[in-house]
């Protein structure tokens, strides 16, 4: 029993992850982050290049580096883009200043319509501050290359234990393990994305799993398109010799479709609530929104984008930015420096019939309490008065149309 409720949750699950996925538009997206990889990937190469050849210690692994990155994520066709890149970036490499400026330019765009469509999909309108995303992805495009070339000098001195006499037990331990450390690179490296990428907090152990899901499914993919293209050889008779390019084109759209499905994951793994199916009046909604902020008041504590939509339900998500903002301009909460929210009134001297005033929508009728979610327990208070409210409604407007518009 325990693994069909597991099957059922899961095949939910997945039907959420898809559905959000064609609802947020990410093929669109994908689309987009091809054209702008194919102005940036030069160079971002370069910067690689740059950040590499300032560091004497790591002057000899730039073309190691970049034959490990072409080799664990292109397909066996990327050979000969992997040439015309390199050329392409050692070239930019002799560059002036204002050149340089420029490339360093094009990767921050790049990185800057990444954080764009990871937001799209977490729902988030509000982008970082200039210096924040500066700082941020400074230290993407320095720090990176620098990370790559420790991880590939510790893989390259591991690998060598092979040819050491002394390290037979080290080896047998060691060296099976670095069959899988490409897969263990690209998981981290698809985790930090889905961590740090969006302006929002995103759980460690969601990203984590949402970087290992996507790691299996682009080496899948990998895999896939390189025996699709080993055996389906006569698109060279069309190209010939520009063969290389469309294909190269359709992989980085297929894997940034892999990108985007994973932050649909971990959105999903964040967010997804089995019980909380139903789809709740506005008014409700609300109301539970600002029992959480009550309730982080009394605790001393501010309330995160995910921590609000976590409470809403699966459909309920997707309206959060759109109350938030309707709370904020009706002065109920207010953003906090660390991009969180806090309670800005005093809910005690606030009647619901005043709060309602200012709403956009109607009072919820009787059939719209059966929409609550069982954990709703300020409904308890709220929900007699509401069915009398509609009680005494109808009492007081039960005459005919002709009888109110026969009046001379």
């Amino acid at each position: 029993m325990q693994w069909q409720r597991l099957y059922k949750r899961s095949l939910s699950m997945a039907k959420f992850v898809i559905r959000r996925f064609l609802h947020d538009d990410c093929r669109s997206n994908a689309a987009q982050l091809t054209y702008t990889t194919l102005f940036a990937i030069v160079p971002m190469l370069t910067v690689l290049f740059a950040v590499l050849s300032g560091i004497p210690s790591l002057q000899t692994l730039s073309q190691d580096i970049t034959n490990v990155i072409f080799n664990n994520f292109l397909p066996d066709t990327g050979v000969k883009i992997q040439t015309y890149l390199s050329d392409f970036a050692k070239q930019a490499s002799n560059l002036t200043a204002i050149g340089v400026l420029m490339l360093f330019v094009t990767s921050l765009l790049m990185l800057m319509n990444v954080e764009r469509a990871f937001n799209q999909v977490w729902k988030v309108r509000q982008p970082r501050q200039n210096l924040i995303s500066f700082l941020r992805y400074w230290a993407v495009l320095s720090l990176g290359p620098l990370l790559l070339g420790v991880a590939f000098t510790v893989s390259s001195y591991l690998t060598s234990l092979r040819f050491m006499n002394n390290a037979g037990e080290l080896v047998e331990t060691v060296i099976p393990g670095l069959q899988i450390m490409p897969f263990i690179f690209t998981s981290l490296a698809f985790t930090l994305l889905y961590v740090t990428v969006p302006n929002c907090k995103v759980p460690v152990k969601a990203g984590f799993a949402a970087g290992v899901f996507a790691a299996v499914l682009f080496e899948a993919a990998k895999r896939t398109f390189g025996l699709f293209v080993t055996n389906f050889s006569s698109y060279k008779l069309v190209y010939g010799a520009f063969a290389a390019f469309p294909i190269f084109l359709i992989w980085i759209y297929v894997s940034w479709m892999i990108v985007l499905l994973g932050v649909e994951v971990s959105r999903a793994l964040t967010l997804y609530k089995e019980q909380h199916y139903s789809n709740r009046h506005p008014v409700l909604a609300m109301l539970d929104i600002l029992q959480l902020f009550l309730r982080r008041q009394k605790d001393g504590h501010s309330v995160s984008d995910i921590e609000a939509m976590s409470i809403l339900g699966r459909y309920e998500v997707e309206t959060w930015t759109d109350m938030a903002n309707l709370l904020q301009n009706l002065n109920y909460i207010k953003k906090t420096e660390n991009g969180n929210y806090v309670l800005a009134r005093n809910l005690d001297r606030i009647s619901f019939w005043d709060f309602y005033q200012q709403l956009p929508w109607h009072l919820p009728r009787p059939e719209d309490l059966k929409t609550l979610h069982a954990d709703d327990n300020w409904a308890r208070e709220l929900a007699p008065h509401l069915l009398r409210v509609h009680e005494l409604t109808g009492q007081e407007l039960n005459q005919t149309l002709g009888q109110i518009l026969s009046v001379d």
